[in-house]
């Protein structure tokens, strides 16, 4: 009986030491993030959280990411889970987390499918909206290097924010959303979910257009994420998102380029749509094998970042990171080399920025005959007579891995 007993007390203290180290730790990573309680008018009634990095150039204005959870999230969640909070402390900016209230919504999902959401300076967007210009007016915030990133839920009062007021953001990245107004009401959101709801590129551009009738300007650069295997935002939702925005970049609907494995990731294909400017103002990720989830690589590496959860998969790609590197707010690790090439050019050099502690490895077309290749920060090919791709990973010396950005070679 007491040795009975005695088992059952250590079980109930392991049980209290673990639900006080678990209520320290999110006590501990709700204190990373500032409750702003009073930031303007809140037609929405949403909360406002902010992460200030101690690295910030008080002396110049700093660029700023709104990062906007996905339902049964929280700020602190999103922050934890995305990993913003670290690269806004390496590179010093500021991170805004908008909060859905569980009297709002019982899942905590921000309602995209709502009017009273999605018009302009109405509900939820305005809440938003007015953090916004919170943080411009108490912050040294760049207004030219406003982002806004989000995930499912998330991601579609991200694109409402990006139709609604296109002067505001500079870009957004959107995991699993969908066009603006897709849905209007649960029966068309649940089909909007399904991808039933499909539309001409200039009926989805039309409906953005009418919030902004009289504006002139360029819409914001469109960063778009889709799993081909999410079975909570179907893939069809992400095509017609990238139909909106090429009729507001007045695109075609067909890529400029598309890189297939991008950054050396099988599952990968990167879709890019450039302007008459030849500025990339829409980039589509088609990502096989993914459900409803943000893509991550855990680690304690500088390039790695993520945390595994019921809305992350591992992907061995840091979507963090390259939606950083695609928004321009940290530098692109790119690699050196001609981009149009004759027909069997020979001695084409390509290379990338020299660590002496590193190695490299190369990935190049296999019809391409290889005349130098020593794991340094260089290569040198004769080139075949078709367009191909150029990869590259840096190996540090502490066995961190650095992926470059994948390198098309088109054959004049």
């Amino acid at each position: 009986m007491n040795k009975t007993k005695t088992i059952l007390l250590n079980k109930t203290n392991r049980l209290i030491i673990f639900l006080i180290f678990f209520l320290f730790s999110a006590t501990t990573n709700a204190q990373e993030l500032k409750r702003v309680r009073k930031f303007g008018k809140n037609k929405g009634h949403l909360k406002m959280f902010l992460y200030k990095p101690a690295s910030l150039n008080k002396n110049a204005p700093a660029p700023m990411v709104v990062m906007l959870h996905g339902c049964l999230q929280c700020a602190s969640k999103a922050a934890s889970q995305t990993g913003w909070n670290k690269l806004a402390d390496e590179y010093g900016f500021y991170v805004l987390y908008p909060q859905q209230r569980a009297t709002n919504n019982p899942e905590k999902c921000f309602r995209w499918y709502k009017r009273k959401h999605t018009n302009k300076n109405r509900g939820e967007n305005a809440s938003i909206k007015s953090m916004v210009d919170f943080m411009k007016k108490n912050y040294s915030i760049d207004s030219s290097k406003v982002f806004i990133t989000g995930l499912s839920a998330g991601a579609a009062m991200g694109v409402i924010m990006m139709a609604d007021y296109p002067e505001t953001f500079n870009a957004g990245a959107i995991f699993a959303g969908g066009a603006y107004k897709s849905g209007n009401g649960y029966i068309t959101a649940v089909m909007a979910m399904l991808g039933w709801r499909v539309k001409s590129a200039e009926k989805w551009g039309k409906i953005v257009r009418k919030q902004n009738p009289n504006y002139t300007g360029e819409y914001p650069r469109m960063i778009i994420y889709q799993g081909n295997s999410d079975w909570v935002v179907n893939r069809r939702n992400g095509i017609e998102l990238m139909k909106q925005w090429t009729s507001l970049h007045k695109l075609g609907t067909t890529p400029t380029t598309t890189i297939k494995q991008f950054a050396s990731v099988k599952d990968i294909e990167k879709n890019i749509y450039t302007n008459n400017a030849g500025k990339n103002v829409i980039l589509f990720y088609k990502v096989n094998k993914l459900n409803h989830a943000l893509l991550i690589n855990p680690g304690k590496c500088k390039y790695e970042g993520g945390r595994r959860g019921f809305f992350s998969k591992d992907k061995n790609y840091n979507s963090t990171l390259f939606t950083a590197y695609d928004f321009g707010l940290i530098p692109t690790p790119s690699i050196t080399g001609k981009t149009e090439v004759e027909a069997n050019e020979k001695n084409l050099t390509f290379s990338v920025p020299l660590n002496s502690n590193s190695t490299y490895k190369w990935t190049v077309p296999n019809t391409c005959e290889i005349i130098k290749n020593d794991n340094s920060n260089s290569i040198t090919l004769n080139w075949n007579n078709s367009s191909g791709n150029i990869d590259v990973t840096e190996i540090e010396a502490n066995g961190c891995v650095k992926q470059f950005h994948t390198l098309v070679v088109k054959v004049k």
